[in-house]
């Protein structure tokens, strides 16, 4: 590791770090830490506990850009993100890792205002493991906003809709969110819900962009849409139960992705993909629910 290994508190918290390195090998930045039950407006963010930030602003701050940096977010941490431009993530290349199981995991919260939105505007920004909560108030225009290249969301549950609270769109990107990914992650909601959300993902124009071993479910108008022309991507090994539309995706009508290997349950109707200039294969789906209900076919 060539990050700096760093003492707090006269040394009080000397073996908790040397534990944090251990824990958490092939690290070649600075490590900080967050934790809005434990932490502090001033950190220093060396070790969790006591002297972990209390919010990722504050550890964005401190930490170096293209550095190799990474932040972990504790177990139990909250972010509440209230209004436009509530949290920018603006440094590049650092990796935002949550610490915990299920629903342990640290939880961004959307709430107070239909404009509230995390920006993503640096390229080369990871997170990982962590619980993004879309539903604090219904019609969010758009929760997540993403015009860095090179930007990740791994192994995220997104909550997009409950009873009565849905997102008009999950995560939305920009021209400039090239190489854009979604992998390994959950977006979840109720199918029966009253209100409705437009698409977990809005992929504009950003080339080489992958969606991949993820599932989506609840009361979408479709899982991932694209209205801008987009000649490079893939979408692959996905699962989608959509509880009353009759499509998935919806892709420009000139976008050439490749959709591969991707299983289907919708409301209805045969055509759960529309991409008119989009490569198809080894996709299945199945129109209703049920062992026999249905009619099921692979393309």
């Amino acid at each position: 590791m060539s990050g700096k290994i760093r003492f707090a508190n006269g040394g009080a918290n000397d073996q908790a770090i040397l534990d944090s390195f251990y824990l958490f090998p092939g690290v070649h930045g600075n490590v900080y830490f967050v934790d809005s039950v434990n932490g502090n407006a001033n950190g220093p963010g060396f070790a969790p506990g006591a002297s972990a930030y209390a919010t990722l602003a504050q550890a964005l701050a401190v930490a170096t850009a293209s550095n190799g940096d990474v932040i972990y977010l504790c177990p139990g941490h909250v972010e509440t993100i209230t209004g436009a431009a509530g949290l920018t993530i603006a440094l590049a290349g650092i990796r935002i890792i949550g610490l915990g199981v299920g629903r342990n995991r640290p939880t961004w919260s959307f709430t107070t205002s239909t404009a509230a939105q995390l920006i993503v505007s640096a390229a080369n920004v990871l997170i990982e493991n962590v619980v993004f909560d879309l539903t604090g108030i219904t019609a969010i225009v758009a929760a997540i906003s993403v015009t860095g290249a090179d930007v990740s969301f791994v192994s995220c549950e997104f909550v997009i809709s409950t009873g009565t609270n849905a997102p008009v769109l999950g995560i939305l990107t920009a021209a400039t969110a090239t190489r854009f990914r979604v992998e390994n992650c959950r977006f979840l909601g109720a199918a029966t819900s009253t209100a409705t959300c437009t698409a977990c993902i809005q992929h504009e124009a950003g080339v080489d962009y992958l969606i991949k071993g993820s599932f989506f479910c609840g009361k979408l108008t479709q899982a991932i849409l694209n209205v801008a022309t987009v000649l490079r991507g893939l979408i692959t090994d996905n699962d989608f139960v959509i509880g009353t539309a009759n499509v998935a995706i919806t892709m420009a009508a000139a976008s050439t992705p490749f959709i591969s290997k991707n299983r289907f349950n919708v409301a209805g109707g045969t055509a759960p993909i529309v991409a008119a200039a989009g490569f198809l294969a080894g996709n299945s789906y199945s129109a209703a629910a049920g062992v026999t209900a249905g009619a099921a076919t692979t393309f």
